[in-house]
C-alpha cells in the first residue's frame, strides 16, 4: 500500500506553502494562501489522495487544518 502524506504536508502542498506555516488555527481566510481558490485546491487534494468524493457538507466542514487533521483517520479508511 502506498503511504499517504500526513495531513499537514498534503494541505501545504495544495496551498503551495511551507508545512510549518500550517497550524491548527489555519483555515479558510485564516492563512495567507487559504482563500476560496486555496480551499478548493485543498479539497481536491484530499479527494485525489484518499480516493474519496467529498460532499458539499464535508467541504464546508473541512474549513480548517484542525478539522481536516481530526478526520484524517476517516479519510484514510482507518478507525480509531
Amino acid at each position: 500500500m502506498t503511504e499517504l502524506p500526513a495531513p499537514r504536508s498534503l494541505v501545504a502542498a495544495a496551498l503551495d506553502c511551507r508545512p510549518d506555516s500550517i497550524t491548527a488555527d489555519s483555515g479558510l481566510g485564516r492563512h495567507p494562501a487559504w482563500d476560496s481558490v486555496g480551499h478548493l485546491a485543498v479539497m481536491l487534494a484530499l479527494e485525489s489522495h484518499y480516493g474519496v468524493a467529498l460532499s458539499d457538507e464535508t467541504i464546508r466542514r473541512y474549513d480548517s487544518f484542525a478539522a481536516i487533521a481530526g478526520r484524517y483517520g476517516e479519510l484514510s479508511g482507518q478507525t480509531s
